[in-house]
């Protein structure tokens, strides 16, 4: 019985093994079709063309000697990496062949590459450009970055990327403004890395520089894209090439002629309008509007502000100009438009010492005949040992007497006016004195008067619950526990009877206290003992038996 389960065992293992070595022989066979059918590789190779001069056409070097020796060896000597799609980069070799190309390696048809090109190692004066051959360009990074797509040419010949070098300058026009102390154009060289350093922002009088801008000219091409005019801003990130700036119609060739080598820049120049509310204020609360615009372009007038108790007139430029809003205006240069006023109320401000009152009037009116509801003349004030005389523009009264009859052209202030009464010794000796009057001495009107109930007596003493009496809340005694005693809680309302609380629930004195939480500790410990005790019986107990 045992060998039979043996020969099972063996005969299963064996036919695992057969299994196993079929297995393999099928993957080798996969193996070797795939190494037959390998994808196809073509070679690569990099090409140069270079202007001489700038302005001028580009010249493509076959062979070596035919440039100058310092382009030939910037050209062999160039830091150039290619990198395919799974990161996988080559350093091309620093050597030229005989046709004056650098050979990069071998890639498939339709494979990704990027190149990246070191622009430092570019002679000076001399930038990286591109031309008709660089179409197969896919993504680029500047100029010195770009990505290509294998493929033969049209001739189903080996792929072959062309780099060019240009020359090329900016010229900076500042439209009749000054750079510095320069009041022409400057031109300045395209760099290595395509930049440009551009001059200090130039200033003109009562103008903002815009920036450096470009203008699309009127022509065919860009009036069926209805972007004649759309100007192009640039600054010191922007990147300059011949075949991108200066092979492009940017502005009017009669300006900026194409394939000279010069790319035209001018300076915008803004001018700024202000709107000041002069007082007012607009619909958003704020005082002043402001903002830069294109010189030479229209604005609207701006709507009318708010002024209390004034009527707007109109807006006024430096020049004395009048402008109504919703008016156009061609601004060209800086302008400050200030709101006008007329004044339609008054204010009369009454003082009577340290107490005020303000009244509105129409401006050239008087308060008791202008069309102003809730607005009248106050009452007589009063001060004790004095008579109301009237009010007065002076605070001496020696102004002029001011009436509800009396015109108002302007804000004013008066003054309340006493004649002291005969047989007064109250109040001092200067009849103009009237800081202790007031305007309405009666208690519904002003409370501060009648204090606690009580009233002021001709000895300036208030009497009643402000004064110190021996049953006042401010009396000395209720703060020092006296009979009254309103500080001792044990006598108020607040504190508890005497009976209302055990005395055997807690002691109040320190010692009792102290007795307490020593009995109480005894009494804990006592508890585990006896407790300890008891477990100790038990299995005692437990162990006899």
């Amino acid at each position: 019985m045992n060998n039979k389960i043996i020969n099972k065992v063996i005969s299963l293992i064996v036919a695992f093994i057969t299994a196993i070595g079929l297995f393999a022989g099928v993957v080798n066979a996969q193996a070797d079709s795939k190494t037959t059918t390998e994808v196809k590789k073509y070679p690569l190779s990099l090409d140069m063309d270079i202007v001489l001069k700038s302005g001028d056409g580009y010249i493509h070097p076959g062979a070596k000697n035919q440039v100058a020796k310092n382009i030939e060896n910037m050209w062999e000597n160039l830091p150039i990496t290619v990198e395919d799609e799974n990161g996988n980069k080559i350093d091309v070799k620093k050597e030229l062949q005989s046709n004056f190309q650098r050979f990069v390696g071998n890639f498939a048809i339709g494979q990704k590459l990027t190149i990246t090109i070191d622009t430092n190692s570019i002679l000076d004066g001399y930038n990286l450009s591109y031309n008709a051959d660089h179409e197969y360009i896919s993504q680029a990074s500047g100029y010195s970055k770009f990505t290509v797509k294998y493929h033969l040419d049209k001739d189903n010949d080996p792929m072959v990327v062309r780099i060019s070098f240009g020359k090329m300058n900016v010229k900076f026009d500042p439209k009749g403004g000054n750079i510095g102390s320069e009041s022409g154009t400057i031109i300045k060289t395209v760099k290595k890395d395509n930049t440009v350093d551009f001059p200090a922002n130039p200033t003109k009088k009562d103008l903002e520089f815009g920036g450096w801008y470009t203008e699309l000219p009127d022509i065919e091409a860009y009036r069926q894209r209805n972007i004649v005019g759309k100007r192009y801003y640039w600054d010191n990130n922007s990147l300059f090439s011949d075949c991108n700036r200066d092979w492009q119609t940017y502005n009017d060739t009669t300006l900026d002629p194409l394939y000279d080598g010069v790319f035209l820049l001018r300076a915008q120049w803004n001018a700024r309008y202000t709107f000041n509310a002069n007082g007012g204020t607009f619909s958003d609360g704020t005082a002043k509007k402001s903002e830069a615009v294109q010189q030479g372009k229209n604005i609207n007038i701006l709507p009318a502000p708010t002024r209390e108790d004034y009527q707007f007139l109109n807006w006024a430029d430096a020049a004395g100009n009048t402008y109504n809003p919703g008016d156009t205006y061609t601004l060209n240069a800086n302008t400050v438009f200030t709101a006008e006023w007329k004044q339609i109320r008054n204010t009369v401000t009454f003082k009577n010492g340290d107490k005020t009152q303000t009244v509105k009037v129409e401006t050239g009116k008087a308060i008791d005949t202008d069309a102003l509801t809730g607005q009248s003349m106050p009452k007589n004030p009063t001060k004790d040992g004095y008579t109301f005389k009237e009010w007065n523009t002076s605070s001496d009264g020696k102004g002029k007497a001011f009436t509800g009859t009396t015109t108002v052209d302007s804000d004013l202030t008066v003054y309340a006016i006493f004649t002291k009464n005969t047989g007064s010794d109250d109040g001092g000796d200067n009849d103009d004195n009237n800081d202790s009057g007031s305007v309405e001495p009666d208690s519904s009107d002003n409370p501060e008067l009648n204090v606690g109930g009580g009233s002021v007596n001709n000895n300036r003493t208030l009497d009643g619950a402000a004064n110190g009496s021996a049953d006042g809340a401010a009396n000395g005694a209720a703060a020092n526990g006296s009979s009254n005693g309103l500080a001792n809680r044990s006598g108020s309302a607040k504190s508890r009877t005497a009976g209302t609380r055990s005395s055997g629930v807690l002691p109040n004195s320190g010692a009792d206290a102290s007795g307490v939480t020593l009995a109480s500790f005894v009494s804990i410990v006592f508890g585990l003992f006896v407790a300890s005790c008891a477990v100790i019986n038990l299995n005692s107990a437990k162990h006899l038996r």
